[in-house]
């Protein structure tokens, strides 16, 4: 699976974590899509999926552009990731 990568999704809102799956050619923004998808299948519809969230590295506090692919970014195997 070169074309992807698995992060730890930490999701406060939920008081939860997920280990998923990414691909590293999609920009954050689709990737954002994916993942508040995924989270809201898999919390039973308790996850709300009508917000706009963002990607934040925990490490940095740094907020990751949408626009980047996640190739260009420092998320790699293992990263952990905050969707608020």
């Amino acid at each position: 699976m070169k074309n992807k990568i698995l992060i730890k999704l930490i999701v406060p809102s939920l008081n939860d974590e997920f280990e998923i799956f990414v691909p590293v050619n999609e920009r954050i923004s689709k990737v954002k899509e994916l993942l508040v998808k995924s989270i809201k299948d898999i919390s039973d519809s308790a996850f709300d999926d009508t917000r706009i969230y963002s990607l934040l590295d925990p490490d940095t506090g740094t907020i990751y552009d949408s626009r980047l692919p996640i190739r260009d970014t420092n998320i790699k195997n293992s990263k952990k990731v905050i969707l608020f």
